[in-house]
């Protein structure tokens, strides 16, 4: 009897400590440093440790549904829950969640109610045109933050990340990109040995392999990350996600994939950027026409000391002096240019050539 008591409590005490042990507070003012949030999760308090990443603002250094900052790419306790787009905590996420391809009435947030604990799993291709999976929709209008269930809507779910309170939110792609070129994380900086999964990791974000759930399989755990923006895709029925892969080539930066998928979540506070002078989003230079066809203009009155037009995977395709770019020798696509400043400072920008 005895031995039966035991195990319950030690049963009990593991499930009370699935998260960091710290106190809650915000992240400091300088790059790195470490804050702490407490959320309710599964029922349950939790607390997740927080960074000042390097673009100025609060990020989780962990996903949702984790039980610890990475200690390594393939850490298991890092890897944390696996979400569908437009969806929060009602234990949909968990990996041992059962699948159901019987959709909700409506097909969308609204029809979750108060939530459910099933995975929605088929609905045909998301590349075809009747496509019918979870929370289809080729209109491209749908968004993911509700703050609660009252804000629910047919096209708006709760957002996880607000759980933690109401500053904090799922990054967009924008939000993203921003603190992975700051990271040095996308696009791959020069002389860059290591793939885009390796620098993730030795990030102030310490971001984990935790792969990807799409139906009923797991994919690449221990080895890739999948991480939801909040932003639609150009393609109907697709939202953006940020991809880090292995290899030290392309298999690092943004794509879209259906709603249905399952990929980690993590959050960013947006209300306290630290950083008094911020390169990457001052107003002392813009760029244009974007989408641009045959030049794109560099205006700013700092000394430029080289722009580079990269690849959508980091690979660098031209560089000049001038701050007039000739775009005539790229095709029809998304792009980056990089400027990098006589001040030692660099900004990369996404533009499109039409």
């Amino acid at each position: 009897m005895i031995n039966k008591y035991l195990c319950l409590v030690i049963f009990g005490f593991m499930i009370q400590t699935k998260a960091q042990n710290c106190t809650p507070q915000p992240a400091g003012t300088t790059i790195g440093d470490n804050g702490c949030v407490s959320l309710t999760y599964q029922n349950q308090t939790v607390s997740y440790k927080t960074v000042r990443a390097a673009d100025g603002y609060e990020w989780l250094q962990q996903n949702l549904g984790s039980s610890n900052v990475a200690t390594s790419i393939s850490d298991e306790g890092a890897r944390g829950d696996y979400f569908q787009y437009g969806r929060w905590d009602d234990g949909h996420q968990l990996k041992n969640s059962v699948t159901t391809e019987t959709y909700p009435t409506p097909n969308n947030p609204l029809g979750l109610g108060n939530g459910t604990d099933k995975f929605y799993i088929g609905g045909g291709s998301p590349w075809t045109s009747n496509y019918t999976g979870w929370f289809a929709n080729p209109n491209q209008n749908d968004s993911w933050s509700a703050k609660n269930i009252s804000e629910v809507t047919e096209h708006n779910g709760i957002d996880p990340c607000k759980a933690i309170g109401e500053n904090w939110e799922m990054p967009s792609e924008a939000d993203w990109d921003l603190v992975m070129t700051k990271e040095n994380i996308f696009p791959k900086p020069a002389g860059a040995t290591t793939g885009g999964m390796q620098r993730a990791f030795d990030s102030h974000l310490k971001i984990a392999g935790a792969g990807a759930r799409k139906e009923s399989v797991f994919s690449f755990e221990g080895q890739r990350a999948y991480l939801w923006t909040k932003s639609a895709s150009n393609n109907p029925n697709f939202y953006r996600y940020a991809y880090l892969g292995t290899s030290s080539l392309s298999t690092t930066g943004f794509g879209g994939d259906a709603k249905s998928f399952g990929y980690s979540v993590r959050c960013i506070n947006k209300s306290n950027n630290s950083l008094a002078v911020n390169d990457a989003v001052k107003s002392d230079f813009s760029f244009g026409p974007n989408p641009a066809e045959r030049f794109i203009k560099i205006n700013t009155e700092n000394a430029v000391k080289s722009v580079e037009v990269l690849s959508i995977t980091g690979q660098k395709l031209s560089e000049t002096k001038e701050k007039t770019v000739d775009l005539s020798g790229l095709t029809k696509g998304n792009y980056f240019i990089k400027i990098t400043f006589e001040n030692g400072k660099t900004t990369t920008k996404k533009f499109i050539r039409k």
